[in-house]
């Protein structure tokens, strides 16, 4: 049977293989190519149902206005095994249009010696990655937006499709409302709500610690508002230059906070909290908030349809103003192969992608802030709940954290790794974790 199989597939390859190469010379020129003769615009993308729903609803569209294109739009899980993809298929030329997880980012600067380049960089600079300036679909974006997470060297390389709040708490309004609590400005104010929560017998906040990463979702609050007294960029490159430390007062302070709440009002158990899971607990009334990125409110509505639910930034510091405001992130950004086997059709889907009505389809699944301007996304938790923290948008830490090549795990991936402390960790204080931290970078320091 097997034998019989492979020389079926065998038979029909060679049929293909003749087909391909013997055909009729004036098949370019019909309208309406035959199945085997279009051409093949390759998208890799990460699993991610919402946001897949919607460029695959955008590409049969793409394909019957183009019909002589044929989308082949790839995912794969996301995080570790997304990144080996991408980094197997742009070094093989095999893809023409390919996502990242955010904007450009953590490109080393003059203050950051030895530091490593990102793929995105590396790709650039070898002539993997299309240069986008003169692509007129480019100025359907925020020219802001653009010049923060699409340009590098003075050229557009990519395009960044959304913005994304990272450290805020979606808040139960029914629990709030029927227990006389209202949203915090302050850390103390905060601290007061979760306590008269637990009071009540509710428990204040679940959070999916079995993957660890959003963990680091509500401290991209305390970061950006604690570190270089709010201005964690000065912070940064102070590190890097040995005027500030993983171990100084701030980054300390940072590290109590979030251990307070890690060991006071997170759910019990939340280190077995896996990510898929962690919505459901909050859409069905078993916490009163939630520590997660603002795209999955998608996710929590579908949950719990009836809900009726808010987003606020964390609290960070006393200061009600500078709290004001949500941490984040560009989120999917695309870039086009220079070197991939269709580089005219994946400029010719990115500029169907950039037309306002394709735009807004992708934008309202996604749950994104848009880049585009002017975009009616009919989100009533988008214009209710964000915009009117978006005055001050900042990058989270990190999107702006630059990392030493071979640092230790306490400091891996541009993160807080609160996940060390106890009682699930092995350092019983912020300062134990912190010295570890220090040390850590100071080893990792070029020699």
């Amino acid at each position: 049977m097997i034998k019989k199989l492979s020389a079926v597939l065998l038979a029909g390859a060679l049929t293909f293989s003749l087909t391909a190469c013997g055909g009729s010379s004036d098949s370019a020129d019909k309208e309406t190519p035959a199945k085997g003769d279009k051409k093949v615009i390759k998208i890799l993308h990460w699993k991610q149902d919402n946001i897949n729903k919607a460029v695959e609803e955008i590409n049969k569209k793409f394909e019957e206005k183009y019909p002589e294109y044929k989308v082949e739009y790839t995912t794969t899980g996301p995080d570790d095994e997304f990144k080996q993809a991408q980094r197997a298929r742009i070094t093989a030329n095999d893809v023409d249009v390919l996502a990242d997880l955010s904007g450009m980012r953590l490109s080393p600067q003059e203050w950051t010696p030895g530091a490593k380049v990102p793929d995105w960089q590396q790709w650039i600079d070898t002539g993997l990655i299309a240069d986008l300036s003169d692509q007129a679909f480019i100025k359907n974006y925020n020219a802001n937006d653009i010049e923060k997470a699409g340009t590098y060297n003075d050229k557009v390389y990519a395009v960044p499709t959304g913005k994304v709040a990272m450290s805020g708490l979606f808040y139960n309004k029914e629990i709030f409302e029927q227990n006389g609590l209202s949203v915090p400005k302050t850390w103390s104010e905060f601290i007061m709500l979760n306590d008269d929560l637990k009071a009540k017998g509710i428990t204040p906040i679940v959070v999916a610690g079995k993957d660890v990463w959003p963990l680091k979702l509500p401290v991209f609050a305390l970061q950006a508002k604690i570190l270089g007294g709010g201005d964690q960029q000065k912070w940064i490159e102070g590190v890097w230059k040995g005027e500030t430390a993983y171990n100084d007062e701030e980054a300390v302070e940072v590290l109590e906070r979030m251990k307070t709440l890690q060991d006071n009002y997170m759910i019990d158990g939340f280190m077995g909290i896996d990510y898929a899971t962690a919505p459901s607990y909050f859409a069905t009334g078993k916490a009163a908030m939630l520590a997660d990125g603002s795209w999955d409110a998608p996710t929590i509505a579908a949950a719990n349809p009836e809900l009726k639910f808010g987003y606020f930034p964390l609290p960070a510091t006393e200061d009600a103003a500078k709290n004001a405001s949500f941490v984040g992130k560009y989120d999917v950004t695309w870039y086009a192969a220079e070197k991939g086997p269709n580089k005219e059709g994946a400029l010719k889907w990115l500029e169907f992608f950039s037309e306002p009505e394709n735009y807004t389809t992708f934008v309202k699944a996604a749950g994104f802030i848009p880049t585009q301007d002017n975009i009616q996304t009919e989100s009533d938790f988008i214009d209710n709940e964000l915009t009117p923290y978006l005055g001050d948008f900042e990058l989270a830490y990190e999107i702006m954290m630059i990392n030493r090549q071979n640092i230790g795990e306490h400091l891996a991936a541009e993160g807080v790794h609160t996940e060390f402390l106890a009682p699930g960790g092995l350092y019983k204080t912020a300062k134990e974790l912190a010295d570890i931290q220090q040390k850590e970078w100071e080893a990792a320091a070029p020699k």
